[in-house]
């Protein structure tokens, strides 16, 4: 993996880690789950927020790997 690419994995993952300290979402009566895998939040490590959509850590690792990729490819 790109080194910058995994730089800015690691800094969003640590934006994530804060919200979570910060934010105490309120009791739910179902969890949250990816807008795009569909895994519940307690079957992965972190799961980012904004309205009403969610990404976990899992597919974010998955986007920049695409991303990292596609950066390969235009270099050649």
């Amino acid at each position: 993996m790109n080194p910058q690419a995994m730089q800015e994995a690691m800094t969003l993952m640590e934006k994530a880690k804060k919200y979570d300290e910060l934010i105490a979402f309120p009791e739910r009566d179902c969890e949250l789950r990816c807008s795009f895998c569909g895994k519940g939040q307690s079957e992965v490590d972190k799961m980012v927020t904004a309205k009403n959509i969610c990404i976990c850590n899992e597919c974010i690792g998955v986007c920049v790997e695409i991303i990292t990729e596609d950066e390969k490819e235009e270099t050649k």
